[in-house]
């Protein structure tokens, strides 16, 4: 019986392993347009084409800012679990 627990234990375990090892990294996306909705949907897919380059996946939008200059200039920070 102590050799059954010790299997069900062990098994349990090794199924969070892979969630064990993941890390949470910050990438940044920066986007400009004439337009801010354009400015910002550039920014949101430059920060997840970095998390996916890292192998990552997107977790959620951390911070979001918008600026304007002769352009609307927009930042996005995202945070992305990294395997």
């Amino acid at each position: 019986m102590k050799r059954n627990s010790f299997v069900i234990a062990f098994a349990f375990l090794l199924s969070f392993s892979g969630a064990a090892l993941a890390t949470v990294v910050t990438v940044t996306g920066h986007g400009q347009s004439y337009d801010p909705g354009l400015a910002m949907d550039a920014a949101r897919t430059d920060a997840i084409a970095k998390c996916t380059a890292q192998g990552g996946t997107p977790l959620d939008e951390v911070y979001s800012h918008m600026t304007r200059s002769s352009l609307w200039l927009a930042d996005v920070v995202m945070r992305c679990g990294v395997p």
